[in-house]
Parts: structure tokens; sequence; C-alpha cells
């Protein structure tokens, strides 16, 4: 770990905890027809992940959690996507259709979707240039025209992770994107923590 991002867990792990304020809420919704369990997870505690029973696709279940919390919704408690389905409790009723990614009654929850969305969509992911061709060149040529444009969309991909941290600082989606997305977001470390945002001090981001 680089010696920023060890001042940055070390300044996390000593900074007061704002006392949170608990919510009752209720999660239903639908899912893949295929699919008969979920896990609700509350931010990073896969050790008492709470099992949800799926019955033709819909699912529905009341937890009590602090306010900001991020609630997980997994298909896997021992492989926890940290790009899977998030919400955050600002209603006491949340809808949801996992399969495309809808939210009803949380607009900070269907805001954070989005956000990962957009990210992940900016990426570069498997993109690569097909070469039909033999020639030595042309296979070249292709390659090095792929890495250009990679590493432009890894940067359109950092740039969006930034603009959506700054325009978030003061809630706690920055903490979501920066568990999420680590590696972009460390670049703009310095800019998007420097006037110290609450959303450092979230117990997600507390090495444990």
């Amino acid at each position: 770990m680089n010696s920023r991002m060890m001042m940055f867990s070390a300044l996390i792990m000593v900074a007061l905890s704002v006392c949170a304020k608990k919510v009752k809420l209720t999660i239903d919704g639908t899912t893949s027809r295929s699919q008969t369990t979920l896990y609700l997870v509350v931010n990073k505690d896969t050790a008492n992940a709470q099992r949800i029973p799926v019955n033709d696709a819909k699912f529905s279940v009341t937890v009590k959690v602090d306010k900001n919390d991020f609630i997980r919704l997994l298909d896997n408690k021992q492989r926890p996507d940290r790009g899977g389905f998030v919400l955050i409790p600002d209603n006491h009723h949340i809808t949801v259709d996992i399969w495309d990614g809808k939210v009803e009654g949380s607009p900070m929850s269907q805001r954070l979707q989005n956000a990962v969305r957009a990210i992940q969509s900016a990426g570069p992911g498997t993109f690569h240039i097909d070469v039909f061709s033999e020639d030595p060149k042309a296979w070249e040529e292709a390659r090095a025209q792929e890495s250009a444009i990679r590493a432009q969309m890894e940067e359109q991909q950092r740039e969006l992770v930034r603009k959506v941290m700054l325009e978030n600082k003061d809630n706690n989606i920055p903490a979501w994107i920066l568990y999420c997305f680590p590696e972009l977001a460390y670049k703009y470390l310095d800019e998007v923590t420097k006037d110290s945002p609450k959303w450092m001090r979230h117990p997600l981001l507390i090495k444990q």
C-alpha cells in the first residue's frame, strides 16, 4: 500500500464516528425467477448476513439499521460483489427490481445505482479490436490503437469517479465509490478528501 493510502486509512481509523440514528425499513421487490435466496449484508459484515427467501422471484424483508449504513443484496455472501445491488436507507419502504436496477421510494439509492452503473460502463471492460489479417503490421497497429483507446476510456472512468465523489461530498455515496473503485479514486484522493468530509469516517472504510 502506498504512503498516501496508508495515511488515509490511518486517518479514518482514528476519526471519531458520529452517533448514528437507527431506522427501520422494509425492502421488497423482484429478482431473477431462477433465484431462491438472497443475502442481506450491512456494510461489509458478511459474518452476520441475513438470508432472505425468494418465492416466485419476489422477496420482502424488514430490518433496522443505522441511517448511514449501506444495505447490500447479494447472491452469495461468501463472494460479496462490490459492484452488487446496494441501498441507502433514506425511506421506510423501498421497492427494488434487482434484474434491471430500478429503485422506488429511495432517491439516494437510485442515485447510487446510477452512479455505479455509469462508472462500470465507462471503463474499457473487455474492449478489443478484432484483426482479420495475417499481416504482423496490421496486428501491431491494431494493438497500439486498442491500447490508446483503452487508456482513454480508463481516464474517462477516473474522471467520472472524481465527478461523482465531488458532487456527493455532503452524503455517503463517495464512501461506497471509494470502497468499490479504490484504484480509480486514488488519483483524486487528496482533492476529494481535502475538507475532511464526514463520509471519510464511514465504517465501510475502516480497515478491520
